[in-house]
C-alpha cells in the first residue's frame, strides 16, 4: 500500500462530497476534453455552479487540504482514471506535487466522474473505502 498525505476520513468524505455535487451537473457520454495537467475541464460549469451548496461543501473541503494532501488526491484520480498504472503512483504524485497548488481544487471540481476516480484510485492501491 502507498503512503498518502490523506487521511482516509477526509477521503471519504471528499467521495461523499463529489458524488452530491455530481449528481447535481449535466452528464454528457464522451467529454474528450479531459486533461490532466491541472486546469478544470469546464471553467464555466464550475462558475455556473459555485453558489450550489453542493459545490461549496466540495470547494471548502477541498480548500482546507495542503499542498501535499492535494497532490495525493490529485495522484488518486489520475489512477482510477487509467492515466498512471499502480506502479507508476509516485510518478504521478510528483508531477501532481509540480501543479499551481491554488489551481488544484479547481482542476478536482472540474474533473466529471470525482467520486468515481477517486474510489478506483484507492482499490487499485489496495485502500478501502469507509462509507459514513
Amino acid at each position: 500500500m502507498v503512503d498518502l498525505d490523506i487521511s482516509i476520513e477526509r477521503l471519504s468524505h471528499i467521495i461523499l462530497l463529489a458524488r452530491e455535487y455530481d449528481e447535481g451537473l449535466p452528464h454528457e457520454e464522451d467529454d474528450e476534453s479531459e486533461n490532466h495537467v491541472g486546469e478544470a475541464v469546464d471553467e464555466e460549469l464550475v462558475d455556473e455552479h459555485q453558489y450550489d451548496l453542493a459545490y461549496q461543501e466540495l470547494r471548502g473541503a477541498l480548500d482546507n487540504l495542503n499542498r501535499d494532501s492535494l497532490a495525493s488526491l490529485v495522484a488518486l484520480v489520475w489512477i482510477g482514471r487509467g492515466t498512471y498504472d499502480t506502479e507508476e503512483f509516485e510518478d504521478a504524485l510528483a508531477e501532481a506535487a509540480d501543479l499551481d497548488p491554488d489551481r488544484m481544487a479547481d482542476y478536482l471540481i472540474g474533473t466529471p466522474l470525482l467520486a468515481e476516480y477517486i474510489e478506483e484510485g484507492m482499490a487499485r492501491l489496495g485502500i478501502e473505502f469507509e462509507e459514513a
